[in-house]
């Protein structure tokens, strides 16, 4: 028992002197870049994934799922490194430091959960949009952060030590998110039946089920259906017309909370209602709300005003809403009440609305 014992000693000892020639090897500066590359990396990752509907939003997914796990590998050198000694100076902004470390462990948490789907969130509230909340939250502690204590990068931290410490530690986070999606499926979680965006299934072909949820602020309009009206081109456009001439199209809405459901949308192109030469059209909601698409997409963007032959409830965008397929939910604008073409690009107007 003793050889035994000693043995798993020697290999104990081993893989620790391995990991400390590598990520333990690091020195505190190179620690921090590290670090900084990560949260910055997992920032960008995020929203790109988040704004993306494609299949090729997969690898920002991935990447994204990377850069937050190294965070989290990185995490005992930076508290052995430096957290303990800005501890002990007791500047009154340590806290700050400590709630900006607390919230960015609770964003990676989240994410874990959500993407293992142990732990999805209640109701409509989700784990993946808390999950955008704090991080959302930490940016500007990250930019504050990274402001009161500036690691400006020198020639001397690109090192031997900066490439195999800093290859072992990103190889680790990337083994590690591959072991977790192998064991999800495995073991048969919920999230292995997850979208490429991360989204899980609710209510597919059965419009009953499916969310009813809104951007930020939105509030449905109190207009009476009857009483609608829709602008296509400064033209009014009746909806007892746009009714007699939908037809069926099934299409995902993948909405940015973290759910995706499939509907037999019934439903008008684009491209049948508006003309012309302009470079982009715009969509305006009742309530404010708009997106800009680019005119190239007016064949395969639609109006809808039903599903499975029913008429949308009014949670739903009822009675007129943008269907847009390969788009997130930020797309599918609800409560249409006019489409106009313009000549600026589409691409001219924020990544996301800020209400």
């Amino acid at each position: 028992m003793t050889e035994v014992a000693e043995q798993q000693s020697r290999t104990t000892a081993g893989r620790r002197s391995l990991w400390t020639r590598t990520v333990g090897s690091l020195s505190s500066r190179q620690v921090n870049l590290l670090l900084a590359a990560a949260t910055s990396g997992a920032v960008v990752t995020g929203l790109v994934s988040w704004a993306v509907g494609t299949g090729w939003s997969r690898w920002w997914t991935a990447l994204h799922a990377t850069c937050g796990v190294l965070v989290v590998v990185l995490a005992p050198a930076k508290a052995r490194r430096s957290v303990r000694a800005g501890m002990r100076r007791r500047r009154p902004t340590r806290w700050i430091s400590v709630a900006f470390g607390v919230i960015v462990m609770a964003t990676v948490a989240l994410g874990f959960a959500h993407s293992t789907g142990v732990w999805t969130g209640v109701g409509y509230w989700t784990s993946l949009w808390t999950h955008f909340l704090l991080a959302f939250a930490s940016v500007p502690l990250l930019v504050w952060h990274l402001w009161s204590r500036p690691v400006r990068p020198k020639a001397v931290d690109l090192d031997r030590r900066l490439l195999i410490g800093g290859g072992a530690a990103a190889a680790a986070a990337a083994v590690t998110v591959a072991a977790v999606e192998g064991a999800v499926r495995v073991v048969g979680l919920d999230g292995a039946e997850r979208r490429f965006t991360g989204s899980h299934e609710i209510g597919s072909f059965d419009p009953d089920v499916m969310p009813t949820v809104s951007w930020i602020d939105d509030r449905a309009p109190a207009t009476r259906p009857e009483d609608w009206e829709l602008r296509v081109d400064g033209l009014l456009v009746p909806l007892d017309d746009l009714r007699s001439s939908a037809r069926p199209v099934d299409a995902v809405l993948d909405c940015t909370g973290g759910w995706w459901s499939e509907q037999r949308w019934d439903v008008v192109p684009i491209s049948e209602l508006l003309a012309g030469d302009a470079a982009s059209f715009d969509v305006m909601s009742a309530t404010g709300y708009a997106r800009r698409f680019p005119m190239r997409d007016a064949e395969s963007v639609f109006v809808a005003v039903g599903y499975d032959g029913r008429r949308l409830r009014r949670g739903h965008g009822a009675p007129v809403r943008i269907v847009a397929p390969g788009r997130r939910g930020p797309w599918w604008v609800k409560w249409v009440v006019s489409i106009e073409p313009t000549d600026r690009p589409w691409w001219f107007q924020l990544p996301f609305p800020l209400t």
